[in-house]
This record gives C-alpha cells, sequence and structure tokens, in this order.
C-alpha cells in the first residue's frame, strides 16, 4: 500500500509525464482491444447456442482428383437417409433459408423463415416460451403450424399471450401458430423470424422440396454424449459412400469419389477470407501494442534518468534493489491499470459509436446457411484480454527501465544528482525508439499497399453505371408462379413500374451486378464438342427483361441486344458480353453461333438451342476481388424465367424517394407481393467491398497511432538530448560555434535514429511481405512506390519532430 501510495503522489507530481504514458497506452490497448473484440466475436465466442461445441455442420463431399475438397448440403431423400442410420448423433436436424410474403394483416411484408425438420429447435436447445415446438409427425405430415420468433411476435402481435391458434398466412397459405421462441434465437441462419416445418414447403415455396435430387439443405447434428469429434467424422466418411451408393450425387468425372463429413458449427460460421483479414489485423495491432509499450518505457527511461540522486540516496540509507525495482513496477502498473481502464472504456464506446461491420462483413459462408454471429461486443474473454494485456504491458515497458535505473554509480550520481555525461545515458532509449520507428515503418508499409490495393480495385471499370438504379428482390410463390407463368407475372410488375412517374426504365435478373447470386451453368457449343461433358465451362445465366442493357447503360458492341419480339414461338436468341466472345471464339464472329445449357430449362439441349445475336460490354457480376467479369449470356424472360428475380429501376431523381410508389405498383400487379432487400445500387457497391473497406480502414487506423507514437518517442528523445546539452550549446555558441553546427549537432540523435529505424523497418517490411500477398489486389507486396512514399513520410514525420527541440537549441 505503501508503494501504491507513493507511486500515485509521484505521478501526479509528473502531470506531463503521466498523461503522455497514459495516452499512448491507452490508444495501443484501446485499440488492441477493439481489434481483439473483432476476433473474438468471429473465432473465439462459440455461436449462441447451449452446449455449441457439440453441434456439427455435416456436408456431403465431393473429391475430383486434381482439385481441392468439394462440400455441398443435402436433398431431403438423402437427408432422410442420413437421419436414419448415422448413430453419432442424438438428434440431427435439417434447415433451409426462405423469405416469404406475409399477408393477410395490413402491407404484405417480406419474412426471413427457415423450412426446418421436428427435431431442430430441440437439437439447438431452443427456449419455446408459450406453446410447443414441432412435433415428430410433422416430417410424414405437412401440417400447416408456424413457430414465431420473439421479435416478430412482438413486432406483429403486440407479444399477446393469446398468439396461440391464430392464423398467419405465407405465400398464401394459412398456417397455425403453435409456439413463440424465446428472445435472442434467430436460428442457425442467424437470420430467421419465424420457422415453418419442412415438409410444408411443397406448398409455402418449392413445389418439389420434398423429391428433388438438388443439394440445398443444411443438415446439423448434435453429438451424443462421450462422442468424439473424430469418431462422428470416421462414421461419417462411411455413411457418406453408402448414401451415394443408394441415392448418387452427379459426378463431374469418372473418377469422383462421393462421402460425407462434418465439421464444428463454430468453425463453418466464418469464412477463410473474413478469418484472414482478422488476423492481419491481429498482427498489426500486436505491433502497435509494442510501438505503445516502447513508448512508455521510453518515457520511463527519460524519468529515471532524472531520478538518479533519489535512487542513489535510497540505495546508500539500505534500500535494496529488489525493493527498488518493486516501487518503480508500482508505478508501471498504476500506469498499466489506468491505461487498461480508460483502453475498455474507449473500446466499449467504438463499438457502441462507430459502426464497425461484424468481421469486416459477411462471408460466403457455405451459402448463407449458417450465420456468423459476429456482432462485436465487451464480455468476459475482452475483459481478460485487457487484464492480460495490462499485465504483460508491465513487464514489457516497466521491468526493463527499473533494472536500469536501479544499477546506480552511488559516488557518481549522489555528486552530479542525474546530469551523468556520456552517451551511455541514453543508449538504451535510442534502441527503444529506434525499435518503434522499425515497427511503425513496418506497418505504414502494409497500410500503403492496402490503400493502393483498395485503390486500384476501386478505380477498376464495372461496366454499367450504378447511379440512380433502385433494386430490390421480388419472391413470389414459385408453387403458385412456376416457371411457365412467371413471364406473365414480370410483365405485369414491369408494366406498372414503367408507369411511376419519374422512372426511366426497368428490368429483372437473378442478380444485381456486383454480387455472389448468379446462375451458373456448363456451356455447349454447337459443333464444338467438349472430350468429357464435365469438361464444359461453367458460365452466368441471366434472364432479363428487353430493356436490360439500356436501363444498366451496357453498351450493345456488336449485333443487337434483346427485343419485345424475343418472346416465346419465336426462335431462341442470346446474347454474350465481349468476355466470352474472348474466350470461346477468340478469332471468330460468335454471332450466329448457338448454344444451349446444361440443366437449363428450356435451353437444355441441342434441339432447343439459343442462337447469338449481339455482343454487349462486360459487367462485374461478381465482387471487385473475386473474378468480377465472367463469361455472361442474357437470354429473354419471356423465353423462360424463374418468379424469384432482382428488379433495378433507372429513375430520374433520387431512388429512394420512389421506393413507396414503385411498392404500390408492384402490389398493383399483385397485391400478395413484398418488395425484399431494398436498396440503390450505389449502396450495393459500397457493400460488395465493405470488407475491404473495414479492413483498410482499420489498418490505416493502427498505423496512423502507430506513427504518432513512433514519431513522439523521436521527440522525447530529441528534446531531453537538447536538455541535457543545454551548457554544452551555450558554450559552443559563446565561442562562435554558427547556428548549421548547432542543429546538426541537435539532430545527430534523430538522424541516426531515423536512419537506423527505417532501414530496420523496411526489412522487415519485406521479410513479412508474403503474409499480405493474399489480401491484396492486383499490388505486388514489394511494390516499390509504397517502400519509398513511407520512407518519405518517415523523414518527413521525423523533421516535424525535431522542429521543436531543434529551434529551442
Amino acid at each position: 500500500m505503501k508503494d501504491l501510495q507513493y507511486a500515485l503522489r509521484g505521478l501526479r507530481r509528473a502531470p506531463l509525464f503521466t498523461a503522455a504514458a497514459l495516452l499512448s497506452l491507452t490508444l495501443g490497448i484501446a485499440t488492441a482491444t477493439t481489434v481483439f473484440s473483432l476476433v473474438n466475436a468471429a473465432i473465439l465466442r462459440p455461436p449462441p447456442f447451449p452446449e455449441a461445441d457439440r453441434v456439427m455442420l455435416l456436408n456431403t463431399t465431393q473429391l475430383t482428383p486434381g482439385e481441392p475438397l468439394f462440400r455441398t448440403r443435402w436433398s431431403w431423400p438423402r437427408f432422410q437417409l442420413l437421419q436414419k442410420q448415422a448413430t453419432s448423433f442424438e438428434a440431427i436436424a435439417s434447415s433451409s433459408n426462405q423469405v416469404l410474403t406475409l399477408t393477410g394483416q395490413g402491407d404484405p411484408e417480406p419474412v426471413a423463415v427457415e423450412l426446418v425438420s421436428w427435431r431442430y429447435h430441440g437439437l439447438l436447445r431452443a427456449p419455446i416460451i408459450l406453446g410447443n415446438g414441432f412435433t415428430s409427425a410433422i416430417d410424414q405430415d405437412p401440417t400447416p403450424a408456424i413457430l414465431l420468433g420473439y421479435d416478430f411476435w412482438q413486432r406483429r402481435f403486440a407479444g399477446s399471450p393469446d398468439v396461440l391458434g391464430s392464423v398467419v398466412q405465407l405465400n398464401g397459405v394459412a398456417l397455425t401458430v403453435v409456439g413463440v421462441v424465446g428472445r435472442g434465437f434467430t436460428g442457425v441462419s442467424g437470420l430467421a423470424q419465424a420457422w415453418v416445418p419442412a415438409t410444408l414447403a411443397p406448398q409455402v415455396s418449392y413445389r418439389d422440396y420434398l423429391t428433388t435430387n438438388q443439394n440445398f439443405i443444411t443438415a446439423i447434428g448434435r453429438l451424443k454424449p462421450g462422442v468424439t469429434v473424430e469418431t462422428a467424422r470416421a462414421e461419417m466418411d462411411l455413411l457418406g459412400r453408402r448414401l451415394h451408393a443408394e441415392i448418387p450425387n452427379d459426378a463431374d468425372t469418372p473418377m469422383d469419389v462421393f462421402s460425407a463429413s462434418l465439421m464444428p458449427l463454430n468453425q463453418a460460421r466464418v469464412d477463410l477470407v473474413t478469418r484472414r483479414a482478422l488476423m492481419l489485423l491481429s498482427g498489426a495491432v500486436g505491433l502497435l501494442l509494442l510501438i505503445a509499450c516502447a513508448n512508455v518505457a521510453s518515457l520511463l527511461l527519460g524519468r529515471a534518468a532524472g531520478r538518479r540522486r533519489e535512487i542513489a540516496i535510497r540505495l546508500a540509507v539500505g534500500g535494496s534493489r529488489g525493493r527498488l525495482v518493486r516501487q518503480l513496477l508500482t508505478e508501471s502498473l498504476v500506469l498499466a491499470v489506468g491505461a487498461g481502464v480508460l483502453g475498455t472504456l474507449l473500446t466499449a464506446w467504438t463499438l457502441m459509436v462507430v459502426r464497425i461491420p461484424p468481421t469486416l462483413a459477411r462471408g460466403r459462408n457455405f451459402y448463407g446457411a449458417v450465420g456468423e454471429f459476429a456482432t462485436p461486443g465487451m464480455d468476459w474473454r475482452v475483459v481478460a484480454f485487457v487484464v492480460l494485456v495490462c499485465a504483460v504491458s508491465v513487464m514489457i515497458f516497466g521491468l526493463i527501465p527499473a533494472l536500469r535505473a536501479t544499477r546506480a554509480d552511488l559516488v557518481t550520481d549522489l555528486k552530479l544528482g542525474g546530469a551523468r555525461k556520456g552517451p551511455g545515458g541514453i543508449g538504451l532509449r535510442e534502441v527503444v525508439v529506434g525499435l518503434q520507428l522499425a515497427l511503425a515503418v513496418m506497418l505504414v508499409v502494409g497500410c500503403g499497399l492496402l490503400l493502393t490495393s483498395f485503390a486500384r480495385m476501386k478505380a477498376q471499370p464495372i461496366g454499367f453505371d450504378p447511379e440512380r438504379l433502385l433494386t430490390f428482390m421480388l419472391r413470389p410463390s414459385e408453387v403458385r408462379y412456376p416457371p411457365e407463368a412467371a413471364p406473365a407475372l414480370i410483365d405485369r410488375v414491369l408494366e406498372e413500374i414503367r408507369r411511376v412517374p419519374g422512372v426511366e426504365g426497368a428490368t429483372v435478373d437473378g442478380c444485381v451486378p456486383l454480387a455472389m447470386q448468379c446462375a451458373n451453368a456448363q456451356l455447349f457449343i454447337a459443333g464444338k464438342p467438349w472430350a468429357r461433358e464435365s469438361d464444359a465451362p461453367g458460365v452466368l445465366r441471366h434472364y432479363v427483361s428487353p430493356d436490360h442493357f439500356t436501363t444498366l447503360g451496357i453498351p450493345v458492341l456488336r449485333g443487337r441486344g434483346l427485343t419485345a419480339d424475343d418472346r416465346p414461338g419465336r426462335p431462341k436468341v442470346v446474347v454474350i458480353n465481349q468476355k466470352a466472345a474472348d474466350r470461346f471464339w477468340p478469332n471468330q464472329d460468335p454471332i450466329g453461333q448457338r448454344v444451349w445449357w446444361n440443366g437449363a430449362e428450356a435451353f437444355g439441349g441441342a434441339d432447343s438451342s439459343a442462337e447469338i445475336v449481339g455482343i454487349v460490354g462486360d459487367v462485374a457480376h461478381q465482387p471487385l476481388d473475386e473474378r468480377p467479369v465472367q463469361p455472361d449470356f442474357f437470354t429473354a424472360y419471356a423465353q423462360f424465367t424463374y418468379a424469384s428475380r432482382m428488379v433495378m429501376v433507372r429513375t430520374r431523381g433520387k431512388p429512394e424517394a420512389l421506393a413507396r410508389q414503385v411498392a404500390q405498383a408492384v402490389q398493383r400487379a399483385d397485391p400478395s407481393l413484398a418488395l425484399f432487400d431494398v436498396q440503390t445500387m450505389e449502396h450495393r457497391a459500397r457493400l460488395s467491398w465493405s470488407k475491404r473497406t473495414g479492413q483498410t480502414t482499420v489498418f490505416t487506423t493502427i498505423a496512423a497511432i502507430a506513427l504518432l507514437l513512433a514519431i513522439t518517442g523521436v521527440y522525447a528523445v530529441t528534446a531531453s538530448f537538447v536538455a541535457s546539452r543545454t551548457r554544452d550549446i551555450g558554450v559552443r555558441m559563446a565561442l562562435g560555434a554558427p547556428r548549421s553546427r548547432i542543429v546538426s549537432a541537435s539532430l545527430s540523435h534523430t538522424v541516426r535514429l531515423g536512419v537506423l529505424g527505417v532501414i530496420a523497418g523496411l526489412a522487415g517490411a519485406v521479410a513479412t511481405s508474403r503474409l499480405l500477398r493474399a489480401t491484396l489486389y492486383d499490388t505486388s507486396p514489394l511494390a516499390a512506390g509504397v517502400y519509398l512514399a513511407t520512407a518519405a513520410v518517415l523523414v518527413l514525420a521525423l523533421v516535424a519532430a525535431s522542429y521543436l527541440p531543434v529551434r529551442k537549441a
């Protein structure tokens, strides 16, 4: 307690030192804790289900020679066999995500629903607060029942306990409310507002749900007590081969091997790109924390230099070196605890006020089947991290200065009172500040590479005009609107939208540009057979309106676009992009060629092929950092389409101002339709590179703080050097030394620090550059311009840091 009291009094008597040390360490701890909260949310914190470590995501697997293992989901018939034959799980359940339209209570509203098997809620230990969950009967009998999520119950039924037995209409099907799930439970997708039995899917969403061989159903299982992950994985491997023999998957090559596997839900929820970005930020923030500790250590070394007489007196009157080290470490502990508290408060404020996207934006994550559950926040892991950081910080920045300060020369220190001469007095401090500079250079180089990468990605042409475009999804019931009825519905929708004042044009597609939702199909070309059917390349398929290219501002380069004459009963035609022309017809004219696509209804064989009639400009239909431009093939929706479509509306003014009128126009076409995922195209464009934006912003912030702390350290060392040489400088000036000589003498330490720090930092950046390679877009990790710019920035920063001390000299 006496050590603590003395430390507090000493720090209070040195307010400038205390403020500088607290600020440095607080910035380091706050930044580190903020990044750790992201890592914790995305990787360490388990999904919000009891005993989540026992919940597994189950997948079928396909291994093609020379290709990585491919994981996919299940068809309903395969899932039924899996349930019957697996023995390692106390329960297995299915889930698939759907957006259904709520009707009958006010305006139609899109509702995120999970179609699930009866064991689903029990497997995830979902709290049922009203009524009951589903029973085993629903897997055999399509009972018209629905379980409501807590928020949906509160919003649509005002939290009434009399909701049981009420009727809810989804996609025109009347469902009876049988229960309400507790607050916070949103299913394995993290998005669900309600749950409907999977056996009702043929009535509410997809009529072939229970019979098709397509794999689109997510399967999860909870391990039995005592069963290990390895045991269950071995069983799944054998079981997967057996299931494939009973209900074969579609093979790409004769050598394909099919099986099944599993992974813990916590491993499956975050994709590789997100993990890589978080690990990169973790490494950067680790360097920043070292810089902050080095900055405080430098301040403590400077403070210790001025306390040599005090320490010498204590040693002279019998104080042991260990006792003094304890006293000095107590001061370091006070600083660390104070900075830890301030850093935690700053982190909490940052997470509440600054919009940090969960894990820097969602990844693909098994087609969105598993939610990331990665919203950052404060929990016991974050607090424990702060405590650990404080403890390690004390050892890093406190111990060396304490040991250095107590290694006293009693005679010299008692006589000179801290005015010890010679270069040895500040040598260690120079080393510490040089280390700061080297680490800061490494971070600034990384920041420069990421900024260059991001700028190049944003500068890439996207092939269309994103301004004044309103986009939204229509998800009609595919039971009510199968493919043969879908074109007539889209005709009505587009006709009503075009009547809205302020609308210039409207079109549909299965996806919007810069997204990951475009349909993919295998291409076949008349007169150019592939050696094997599996060799047929995948291309992007689009079912669009005749004025699609005009609405999006895509130029027609050759031939023609689609027209109103491209309708049922007329010859089937297709328009391709320049990428497709260059790839499949590199030295010939593709116009007039005929193509078809494997598995594509209405265009699925040589006898139903389509003639290429035009070539349009390339459009980025994928995110810019993931092969944005691919071969695109456009056909008229009138000749074939699905009812679920993305709608894109070109407006004369701000698109969001017309959203309400467009929604009313859609409901005039069909009163049961609701607009889902309404956004402007410019907003979608920002979202498409939001992961890069978030990663670059956080890394830039880290680099800026690191540079500030390093330059602060340089300033402190230069100022200390000038202050310790005040008498020498006066004598030299009295003897006629010119100002240039005084400046060069005062800058000698700064120049030495700068040169050594920059060289060491650039060398370190080169040595670690390969760690950045996977995160960069069209940028070499050894880009000379970035390294030269970093050196220039450091030189300017060193000059700025030295200006005031040199001016004083």
